[in-house]
């Protein structure tokens, strides 16, 4: 497995994690305590989310983040509306 196969294979499976997440927030209105631990060994050592305190802090601010990722996509735009940016070619 070459180096790019490897950072395809992890992004995969963080892609599946943050689903969970999300899903559980659906469910639920929180992330589970297991779910914040496995996103957090995936991305390296969990430092100071090792504390059960912490780690409460860090699964509030996930089901925030995941709420306010949620009223963005819900947004409605107005199809009629110009973009603000236009990108020409020329």
């Amino acid at each position: 497995m070459d180096r790019r196969q490897f950072a395809a294979t992890g992004a995969g499976a963080m892609a599946l994690l943050w689903q969970q997440a999300c899903a559980e927030v659906a469910d639920t209105g929180e992330v589970s305590a297991a779910t914040a631990r496995t996103l957090l060994d995936h991305q390296g050592p969990r430092g100071i989310y090792e504390e059960a305190e912490e780690l409460d802090r860090l699964r509030a601010a996930l089901a925030n983040m995941i709420n306010v990722q949620r009223q963005l996509r819900e947004f409605p735009l107005d199809p009629d509306e110009p973009p603000l940016t236009v990108f020409w070619r020329g």
